[in-house]
């Protein structure tokens, strides 16, 4: 068990207990709800511009103090993802919550455009549309002038920053697995609260950066699964070393071999999707002996 799930997961892995999913029950009390507010609204009124601010992404002290103050993003599988977006729709018929896509600030940061992979969950409608998401489908959304659902339904893929059904962010997932995109299940500084999952790649993911680049792991915490290739079925064609972007896979030409350093592995299962044999599949990391304490 990872620390993050030793500390906030109440004995199960700190993203798939439900009540962390719901806002009333991560803070109970009128003011603590309203403390929290006001400090998402901070935080997102902030981020726009701090993405791009060096002193911000690049601080090693500052960095260690937003961990150290509740925030933590974990690497999880398609299957967890789907896991998770499911206890967030559960979470949404209990209270007053909303799931929206919303875009990547690294991305516009690191490609200077907005892309729309981030999903995000577990806040109050009314404090969702003071940070720009907008309102619940039957209500319509408040930049598009009270537009209807059905009438934006397809603008998801052209960037519209829209509520989501269950159905539809599945959807979505499967399109960004296909494309190469990691998940991370995301606290964003109000564990045990789960937030978000951020659907990135390498070359532009602050979490990425934050772990490899500035030395704080808790940006990027390695996934409670390990990639595990069967001899049997690999053909070593080399499909999915490309898919791996933390440097885990290695195919030998020479021996026709393809191998995972389960020491460096992060569990995002990106390469199982590339496999066209079925020769990969995901483990549980405590069943990998050198890697099980390995977060």
């Amino acid at each position: 068990m990872c620390h993050v799930c030793a500390q906030h997961g109440r004995g199960q892995t700190w993203y798939l207990n439900f009540e962390n999913y719901l806002f009333k029950k991560v803070f109970p009390t009128p003011e603590e709800q309203e403390a929290v507010k006001k400090k998402m609204i901070a935080t997102f009124a902030e981020s726009e511009w701090r993405y791009g601010d060096r002193a911000y992404i690049r601080n090693p002290d500052y960095l260690r103090s937003r961990t150290a103050g509740g925030l933590a993003a974990q690497v999880v599988t398609y299957e967890e993802s789907m896991k998770i977006l499911e206890l967030a729709a559960e979470a949404v018929k209990r209270e007053d919550s909303i799931i929206a896509v919303g875009h990547c600030p690294c991305v516009q940061v690191y490609r200077g455009e907005r892309r729309y992979c981030c999903v995000g969950f577990g806040m109050p409608v009314s404090l969702s549309m003071e940070v720009g998401y907008g309102r619940l489908p039957r209500e319509g959304l408040t930049e598009f002038g009270g537009a209807e659902w059905r009438d934006l339904r397809q603008q998801i893929r052209k960037g519209a920053k829209v509520p989501l059904t269950l159905a539809d962010a599945k959807e979505l997932f499967r399109e960004w697995e296909k494309k190469g995109l990691w998940h991370l299940a995301v606290g964003r500084g109000r564990l045990p609260l789960v937030e978000a999952i951020c659907n990135c790649e390498r070359r532009y993911c602050s979490y990425w950066r934050n772990r490899f680049q500035s030395g704080v792991p808790d940006f990027c915490i390695k996934g409670h699964y390990i990639a595990r290739i069967k001899p049997e079925a690999c053909s070593s064609c080399g499909d999915c070393v490309p898919m791996c972007q933390f440097n885990a896979i290695h195919n030998s030409v020479l021996a026709s071999t393809t191998a995972v350093d389960a020491t460096q592995c992060f569990g995002c299962g990106l390469c199982r999707a590339a496999c066209r044999y079925d020769a990969i599949e995901m483990v549980p990391r405590e069943q990998i002996p050198v890697a099980r304490n390995l977060w």
